[in-house]
């Protein structure tokens, strides 16, 4: 190796080393996390993207990771774009009639500004993709949360597991009842528009909560705040995508697989005048597959609430899911 290299090596190595420890030192809350320009971020992402700020703590990760890598690719657009106006300038034809086969002669600006990207493409995987991948896709978090979610004791019970199950063209979910289990499913049972998740209509111990379409906003899958949510995500027909925005949550929906994802809404992130007159936060459902030429008006609510209001919500509608069904089954005989 040309020893004049050696140096420009150990430099570009020096340099990734400074901004590891830069960006998880000071104003930062974890290895990807760095918030030392949140203000640009922030004025990014709403003003020049129009997009919503986000709700979730992985939301704010996801905006800092999207702006970094903007302003990346900006340097080396108006990098890139001035060395190709420079050599079309300084080699054209009128200022070299005759053609130098020997080309050129210095390399070392253009190996510092090419160890300069890769190590910035270092920092921004190192410190930002990587982690931020491993907090979205933590199996030990899901599993915590499912834990939590099944917990007797309320003061333990922070977590919440939903199923989310997608079909042309409307979303519905599934919550464990009053007693946290989940009821048993079959495919025998399924039916695309009265049974999707394939329940036991005989059995009248059933008190799963089901929300089977949310295009309504009265129907809208509920979340609480402040509260740590587990979806387990699938397709009953073609490949969908579950994209709640605000929430920065987009995650495949495949049939024959139960796709897992969580998140928590973060109090301190809500807008208070984004508040409807019950003091909840609305949120729109898209897909982000195309899934068929119903895909545009495939679309749902998902409602904030309070924890109290939640815990509320899911008690009546446990109760009068489990009274339904025994009251179904008595008409049927």
């Amino acid at each position: 190796m040309n020893k004049k290299y050696i140096g420009l090596i150990f430099g570009a190595i020096a340099g990734v080393v400074v901004a590891v420890i830069l960006v998880n030192s000071g104003k930062v809350e974890g290895t990807h996390t760095f918030t030392g320009l949140d203000s640009t971020v922030e004025y990014t992402m709403t003003e020049l993207f129009k997009s919503p700020p986000p709700v979730t703590e992985h939301g704010w990760n996801v905006d800092r990771m999207v702006v970094f890598v903007h302003l990346l690719m900006g340097v080396l657009f108006v990098g890139w774009t001035l060395y190709f106006l420079y050599c079309i300038f300084n080699f054209r034809e009128s200022n070299h009639p005759k053609a130098d086969y020997h080309g050129a002669r210095s390399k070392f600006w253009t190996t510092l500004a090419e160890y300069g990207v890769i190590s910035a493409e270092v920092v921004l995987i190192v410190c930002f993709a990587i982690p931020l991948w491993a907090e979205v896709m933590n199996d030990t978090r899901l599993k915590e949360i499912k834990e939590q979610a099944i917990a007797k004791d309320d003061k333990n019970g922070t977590g919440l597991e939903i199923h989310i199950l997608a079909k042309q063209f409307d979303w519905s979910a599934r919550y464990a009842g009053n007693d946290k289990i989940f009821a048993q499913q079959d495919i025998r049972f399924a039916d695309k528009s009265n049974n999707p998740f394939g329940l036991d209509p005989n059995d009248t111990s059933i008190d799963d909560v089901l929300v089977l379409a949310a295009k309504d906003r009265k129907g809208a899958i509920v979340v609480p705040k402040d509260t740590a949510v587990a979806l387990k995500i699938t397709s009953m027909d073609v490949i969908h995508s579950f994209k709640v925005l605000p929430l920065r949550v987009c995650k495949d929906a495949i049939p024959g697989l139960q796709l897992p994802i969580h998140f928590e809404v973060k109090t301190k992130y809500l807008e208070p005048k984004e508040e409807n007159k019950d003091g909840e936060h609305v949120f729109l459902i898209t897909c982000a597959q195309l899934c068929g030429d119903g895909h545009g008006s495939m679309n749902g609510y998902l409602k904030v609430i309070s924890k109290e209001k939640f815990k509320q919500w899911l008690e009546a509608k446990s109760n009068a899911a489990k009274q339904a069904r025994r009251e179904n089954l008595a008409a049927a005989k």
